[in-house]
């Protein structure tokens, strides 16, 4: 219903226009004395200080509040910015522990402010968090500086500021890429109620980002400004940055380990990759702290990327990606049986490069705004390659065989991956219950001055059997492509099970020396063998499985590490008739050798690759020993 408006006298008339006008007077000069129409989340100057025109339409009434003395107006016509249009342009930081994330424009600058309010907050409790610190081997500790304290004797401690890049300028050309966008970089205030920070401010502290992240944690006290600032874009890229910044008194809510990746690679088959963390604590089995970590819930997670995505370059991984593709359990598998936590990465292309990325969501008990680390943790990359041939398949998590985690020789025609588990693990656990019957008559159980060894036991014994059992009737196996010379080639002479064809007669019927060291004279049967004549190349180590069950065809093999021999020799009673090959009468071909620089050059149950420091890698190769017939050690027992 429309109601009708009173009729008004017309002295009524001439009041009400006057009184508009004065009312509407006020307001124009209000607005024009007062600066606080307008809050800015972006500066409108450049990467290098200069005035931008055009990029606020408050900019120029905020300027001209500011413009109060000659000096200052002498800075608006030479285009310098003065230092209280910065304040009135800056952005305050929401809450302690919180993300604020913003877009920015190549060339600009982003003026933040940390409150004296937000400083001077309590604490927020962290949570109860992981087990134990995982306790990485190296770290570099982020950026500190230690600031003089504030000659009003006011409260100081330290904050923790740190951002990362969530989006970046893409590559816009048909040219491949070869460099990733250009980063951007954070000033933090060294010194408190200073807001002259950016590309031309002063006392401040100036990171570069890594790879779209930075952290710098300063001494504080007060109210303390921050900027960001993005760099004009070469040539052949478009679009902006978006970047999360958050600053806390408790810690960093970003985080990112500079030094370490803390994640190994295991192996890799043509469609699948396997690997572990380090280490998550090293206390014993016996421990609260080491049966807590196998209670949890995978606390990680990986982020793996193809390396020909150039979208990455110059990025951090996003902690909000999708873990599709990723299996993950804790396990104590590998060197020293400790807890770590195991991903199997699938859906992979063959014959390609990754990088795999450990990341912790959060401070692990939870994530997001208000949580003390709520932002999360990464660390360094790990690059690793998918094999070519479809004959090698990743297998671990055996019931018998526990420690084997590594490709096996496989053809999807004869077995899927259950049943090669189900094939390996049998056979093994075999002959390992034949070897148990041996042990048995050895008076294990006995006083010191009848037993068989005064430094080994019988478990000594049954664990190196195990040991060596699993490594050498389940070969590790690699591309036959493979041009390591450390690897041995096997079944030359069968066929390719995808195609159906023969390595060419002319490579079968190249000459072969499986043993550079034998005794023999030139001339000899030693000396005349071929690819295709040689057992060595034209068999499988256990033919049994290998060569008349699953039928793989050509494969390189890792060999197994000869001190798993030489440890089975000296760990068991002299009884059983374990023994070694001779150098020149089958140890080349039969069992490899430990590199030691630590690169993966034989296989030993719990390997990974990139371990470097060979202190790290393994126990001392044993060397002294009898050496007994290499039939000996392939039948288990006498």
């Amino acid at each position: 219903m429309l109601f009708p408006c009173p009729k008004l006298t017309p002295l009524q008339s001439r009041f009400v226009a006057s009184f508009s006008a004065l009312c509407l007077l006020g307001v124009v000069y209000w607005s024009l004395s007062n600066p606080h129409f307008a809050e800015a989340a972006e500066l409108a100057v450049d990467g290098s200080g200069q005035a931008r025109s055009g990029a606020d339409h408050n900019w120029h009434r905020i300027e001209q509040a500011s413009l109060y003395d000659d000096e200052a107006e002498a800075g608006y016509e030479t285009g310098e910015v003065p230092l209280a249009v910065r304040a009135a342009a800056a952005t305050a930081i929401s809450a302690n522990n919180a993300p604020n994330q913003l877009n920015i424009q190549p060339g600009n600058t982003t003026l933040w402010v940390y409150s004296n309010e937000l400083f001077t907050s309590p604490s927020t409790p962290a949570g109860p968090g992981l087990p134990s610190d995982p306790g990485v081997k190296r770290h570099v500790e982020p950026i500190h500086h230690d600031l003089r304290r504030r000659q009003d004797g006011g409260q100081t401690k330290t904050i923790y500021v740190s951002i990362n890049t969530c989006v970046q300028p893409t590559w816009n050309e048909t040219s491949v890429q070869t460099v990733g966008p250009p980063q951007l970089t954070l000033y933090v205030s060294s010194e408190a109620n200073n807001d002259a920070v950016g590309p031309d401010g002063t006392s401040q502290i100036v990171q570069t980002l890594s790879e779209g992240f930075a952290n710098v944690s300063v001494t504080a006290s007060g109210t303390w400004h921050i900027a960001v600032s993005a760099p004009a874009l070469p040539s052949g890229f478009v679009g902006v940055w978006n970047y999360e910044l958050a600053v806390s008194h408790d810690a960093f809510y970003h985080s990112a380990d500079e030094s370490d990746a803390f994640l190994f690679q295991v192996d890799t088959d043509f469609e699948s990759a396997l690997l572990v963390t380090g280490d998550l604590t090293q206390q014993n089995s016996s421990t609260a702290t080491f049966q807590q970590w196998l209670d949890l819930s995978p606390p990680f997670t990986i982020f793996a990327s193809n390396v020909n995505d150039t979208s990455i370059m110059g990025s951090q991984l996003d902690l909000n990606g999708t873990k599709s593709g990723v299996q993950m359990s804790m396990i104590t598998r590998g060197l020293g049986n400790k807890p770590k936590e195991q991903f199997y990465v699938t859906n992979l292309d063959n014959s390609s490069s990754y990088i795999g990325v450990l990341a912790q969501a959060g401070n692990s008990t939870n994530s997001g705004a208000g949580v003390v680390g709520g932002g999360g943790k990464i660390w360094q990359p790990v690059p690793w390659q998918t094999k070519t041939d479809g004959n090698c398949a990743l297998m671990f998590d055996l019931p018998f065989c526990s420690d084997v985690a590594y490709a096996v020789p496989s053809n999807p025609q004869t077995y899927n991956i259950t049943g090669l588990r189900e094939v390996f693990d049998n056979y093994t656990s075999v002959y390992y219950q034949q070897f148990a019957y041996s042990l048995q008559q050895i008076p294990c159980n006995t006083t010191s001055d009848a037993q068989y060894s005064n430094v080994k036991t019988c478990d000594d014994c049954a664990a190196a059997y195990k040991q060596w059992l699993c490594a050498v009737s389940i070969p590790r196996c690699e591309d036959f492509s493979n041009p390591a010379t450390y690897l041995q080639k096997r079944n030359m002479g069968q066929v390719y099970f995808n195609n159906q064809s023969y390595i060419s007669p002319d490579i079968l019927n190249l000459p072969y020396i499986p043993m550079s060291r034998a005794p023999t004279l030139q001339g000899s049967p030693a000396y005349s063998q071929t690819y295709n004549t040689s057992l060595a190349t034209n068999s499988s180590r256990n033919t049994a499985i290998v060569d008349s069950l699953i039928m793989p065809g050509p494969y390189n093999e890792l060999l197994p590490c000869e001190d798993l021999c030489y440890s089975l020799v000296q760990s068991c009673p002299a009884s059983l008739g374990f023994g070694c090959p001779y150098p020149g009468r089958g140890l080349e071909a039969g069992y490899g050798v430990r590199s030691p620089n630590g690169s993966l050059t034989c296989s030993y149950l719990g390997a990974v690759y990139s371990l470097n420091a060979a202190t790290d890698v393994v126990a001392p190769v044993f060397r002294a020993v009898s050496l007994a017939a290499l039939v000996v050690i392939v039948l288990g027992v006498v």
